[in-house]
């Protein structure tokens, strides 16, 4: 399914679902409620020997992969597992956690969202069912979002492009704030909290993990064209620099296989890229479609962002999301 298609099925999400979207971390009433089938397990991959993730090979939900298009993460500490991020559905997160039990049998103590986009947050379900009360944290934008419809529209979403795959899933709120720049400590593990700016969303949480020299990126980088619409091309550069800046030997996307620092060298290039030359097309009065094939004429493009998922089909998108984000800078 081509992008734009993909995003026209997200508009009429609410009709024919079969499932729950209830903003309360009690749950609604799910007696009635038939549960999709649960996920099929995905290995753990293994980064060191606190930091795991699991690999989602697909960019895009579908009914074949579940809605499982992201990687949902985890740190193991003295005190108990971290999850940092829980996937789509509860099918997922009840996946993630058989997954964790084969790495350790100590508890999951804390769970972070790195920001409001639905496979980032809607497996909390299955944490709030299995450690009733667990802390489950964000940034207050995350949860002010999600609260004001992104719970419902990222249900609907998912149920429709898995086709009914996420049934009995219910929309789950983070209950603890991280407003980046928290430091916390969990026995033999630290965790930094970074938000550096707009990037990926306005709410975007980085988790290092200091002693292992590991950060969880989220959604900030990654090499796929998928969605900036919520997002900042000069954000996302200033991000990068940053992420880079923090010397780690690991970088863990919600998309696509771990790297080295390259991950946020090529991210800040391609949104350079787009962005600069936006900003100068648009000074020489072209329009975005005109901009959009000497943009694709760069190196980079050609060389590198072509191979990603999306770029066919999406380029286009981001390139017309720079010039409005071009124009709003001139106010």
């Amino acid at each position: 399914m081509k992008r734009r298609e993909l995003l026209k099925s997200a508009l009429g999400f609410s009709i024919g679902l079969v499932g729950v979207s209830a903003l309360n971390p009690l749950y609604a009433n799910t007696d009635m409620v038939v549960k999709a089938d649960p996920m099929y397990d995905v290995p753990v991959t293994k980064v060191t020997d606190r930091c795991y993730y699991l690999l989602a090979k697909d960019p895009e939900p579908s009914p074949e992969n579940h809605a499982f298009f992201n990687n949902p993460g985890f740190v193991v500490t003295s005190k108990g597992v971290v999850v940092v991020d829980t996937g789509s559905s509860v099918q997922i997160g009840e996946m993630l956690l058989r997954q964790i039990k084969t790495v350790t049998d100590k508890p999951v103590i804390m769970v972070i969202n790195t920001h409001y986009h639905g496979d980032h947050f809607l497996g909390n379900h299955a944490f709030e069912a299995a450690y009733p009360g667990v802390d489950i944290y964000a940034h207050p934008a995350t949860i002010a979002k999600i609260k004001a419809g992104a719970g419902d529209f990222w249900f609907g979403f998912m149920q429709r492009n898995s086709n009914n795959g996420i049934s009995g899933t219910v929309v789950t709120l983070p209950n603890k704030e991280f407003k980046g720049g928290e430091t916390i400590k969990l026995g033999d593990v630290t965790l930094n909290i970074h938000q550096f700016g707009k990037a990926h969303t306005e709410a975007d949480l980085i988790v290092e993990v200091v002693e292992d020299k590991v950060a969880f990126l989220g959604d900030t980088a990654m090499r796929r064209v998928a969605n900036m619409a919520d997002g900042s091309f000069a954000g996302t550069i200033e991000t990068m620099k940053k992420a880079k800046a923090l010397g780690c030997n690991h970088y863990i996307l919600g998309h696509g296989p771990h790297d080295n620092a390259s991950i946020c060298e090529d991210m800040q290039k391609f949104c350079e890229v787009i962005y600069n030359d936006a900003t100068k097309y648009y000074d020489q009065g072209m329009s975005d479609f005109e901009m959009k094939p000497k943009i694709m004429e760069n190196p980079f493009m050609k060389d590198v962002a072509s191979k990603w998922p999306g770029y066919d089909s999406t380029l286009g998108v981001f390139v017309a999301t720079a010039v409005a984000e071009v124009e709003k800078s001139m106010f």
